[in-house]
C-alpha cells in the first residue's frame, strides 16, 4: 500500500481519488475546509491552501507519501510539482509546472517555441492596464494571469467598459497581475493530451460554445472527439500546434488540457491557454476516455505512484465522441424541478448533476463558470448523435425559477 496526497477534494478530484482507493492505495485529501465530497471517501483530511506550496510539504513529509497528485485544478499544479520535487518524488518540475499556470509565462514560453500567440502585456495595476488598453486598438481580452473558471475574463468592445472589466480582473487575480491581448476573431478548440516518458499524444480535440452575455466568456457546452476521429484540416492543425508546443517545452509527463483560437482573419492557430492538468466538467475522468478510448488518469495514476510505464504511441484509439452540456438561470429562487430522471434515461446521457439543486435555492446573476449548472454529460459515436441527445435533454429536463411573481425558465 502506498500513501497518496491528493490537492483538492471537490468533484473533479474525486476520480483520482477513487482510483487510488481501488488500487489499494492510502489516499490524504488536501483542500480547504467546505462541503467537499473528497473529504468523505479519503481515508485523511488536511485543511490547507492547496497553492500554500510549505504547507503542503510540511504535512507530505509528517504523513511520508509516496506521490503527490492533482487534477482539474490549476492552482494546485505548481505545489505538486514543488513537494515532489523536493521529496525527490515523480515530478514535473516546479519551473514547468509554474509556466504551465501562469498565463504570461506561457504566452512568453509559447513565443519562444514558435507558436502563435495574440499581442499580449502584463499590468500590474489599473492604471497601467488602462493605460495600456487606451494605445491598443479595441477589442481586447484581459483576464487575471493564474486563474481559472472563466473568472476575470473580459471582451472589451468600448471605451466605457475598460474601467469595470479591468477592476474585475484584478479582483479575480490570485497575485494582481493581469494580461491584456489583442481579441481574436474566430473560432475556439479544445485539445487534450497525455505524456509520458518522453513522448507525447493528443487524445482529443473539442469545440465550445457559450452562453450569451456581453462580454464574458461562461462556456455552456463542449464537445470532444477522439484526435483519431475523421477531422478537418483547421482540427488537424490544432492537433499540431497542441503537439509542438508540449514537445518543445518538454513536459516529462502529465494531463494536458488547452484551449486555442483558429483566426479567421490569417488562418493561423493562435494559443489562448495551456495547463499540465486534465480538463474540468469531468473531462479527463470521463469525457476523455468515452470519446478516446485512453484513460490518462489511470495511466498517470500507475506512473506517478508505480513506476508503471507505457509507450503512448501505441495506444489503441476509438474514434467516439463526447460533451458536456450546463445551463444557467434568470435570477430568482427555484420552485419547480422535473424530468430529471427521464433525463437520466435518454439514451446517450450518462450522467446527470443536479446534486446542488434544491427547490427554494437562490440563483444569482451569472457571472463565470460557478454560476452555471449541471453538467449532463453525453456519449455517442459522431456529433450529430451527441446533437440530438443535447436536443432531447433540453426538451425533457424543465428547472424554473419566480421572483417577484414571474416564472422564467431555465437558460440552455
Amino acid at each position: 500500500m502506498k500513501t497518496v496526497m491528493i490537492l483538492g477534494a471537490a468533484a473533479g478530484q474525486i476520480p483520482f481519488i477513487k482510483i487510488c482507493k481501488e488500487k489499494g492505495h492510502r489516499v490524504i485529501a488536501v483542500s480547504p475546509e467546505g462541503d467537499y465530497p473528497g473529504f468523505d471517501i479519503a481515508d485523511d483530511v488536511v485543511y490547507a491552501d492547496t497553492s500554500d506550496k510549505e504547507t503542503i510539504l510540511k504535512y507530505a513529509m509528517e504523513f511520508k507519501i509516496d506521490a503527490i497528485l492533482t487534477d482539474q485544478t490549476d492552482v494546485a499544479v505548481p505545489s505538486v510539482a514543488y513537494v515532489s520535487e523536493k521529496m525527490g518524488l515523480r515530478s514535473i518540475g516546479y519551473h514547468k509546472a509554474m509556466i504551465f499556470s501562469d498565463k504570461y509565462s506561457m504566452r512568453v514560453e509559447a513565443e519562444r517555441c514558435g507558436i502563435h500567440v495574440p499581442v499580449f502585456y502584463k499590468a500590474n495595476s489599473e492604471d497601467e492596464a488602462i493605460g495600456i488598453i487606451e494605445s491598443m486598438e479595441l477589442p481586447v481580452v484581459v483576464k487575471p494571469t493564474r486563474n481559472s473558471g472563466s473568472r476575470g475574463v473580459r471582451k472589451i468592445s468600448t471605451k466605457t467598459e475598460i474601467v469595470e472589466a479591468v477592476r474585475d480582473a484584478f479582483n479575480e487575480s490570485r497575485i494582481s497581475e493581469i494580461i491584456i491581448e489583442k481579441y481574436i476573431n474566430g473560432k475556439e478548440y479544445l485539445v487534450d493530451g497525455f505524456a509520458l516518458e518522453g513522448k507525447y499524444i493528443n487524445t482529443d480535440v473539442g469545440e465550445k460554445l457559450y452562453f450569451d452575455l456581453k462580454g464574458k466568456y461562461v462556456s455552456k457546452m463542449c464537445m470532444f472527439s477522439s484526435a483519431k476521429s475523421e477531422l478537418d484540416d483547421i482540427e488537424r492543425k490544432v492537433l499540431e500546434t497542441n503537439r509542438n508546443l508540449v514537445e518543445r517545452i518538454g513536459l516529462p509527463f502529465g494531463i494536458t488540457h488547452a484551449e486555442y483560437i483558429y483566426s479567421y482573419d490569417d488562418n493561423e492557430v493562435y494559443l489562448v491557454e495551456i495547463a499540465a492538468r486534465g480538463g474540468g466538467v469531468f473531462l479527463s475522468s470521463d469525457l476523455t476516455p468515452k470519446a478516446s478510448g485512453i484513460n490518462t488518469n489511470e495511466y498517470l495514476i500507475d506512473y506517478v505512484v508505480d513506476g508503471k510505464s507505457i509507450d503512448v504511441s501505441k495506444l489503441e484509439f476509438k474514434k467516439g465522441v463526447a460533451a458536456w452540456r450546463c445551463f444557467t438561470f434568470v435570477p430568482g429562487r427555484i420552485n419547480s424541478i422535473d424530468g430529471q430522471k427521464e433525463t437520466s434515461e435518454i439514451p446517450g446521457v450518462f450522467k446527470v448533476c443536479l446534486e446542488d439543486l434544491y427547490i427554494g435555492k437562490r440563483i444569482v446573476e451569472i457571472k463565470d463558470d460557478k454560476g452555471k449548472y449541471g453538467p449532463i454529460l453525453i456519449e455517442g459515436d459522431s456529433k450529430e448523435d451527441c446533437k440530438k441527445t443535447m436536443s432531447e435533454v433540453e426538451r425533457t429536463l424543465k428547472i424554473t425559477t419566480e421572483q417577484n411573481g414571474i416564472v422564467s425558465e431555465m437558460v440552455w
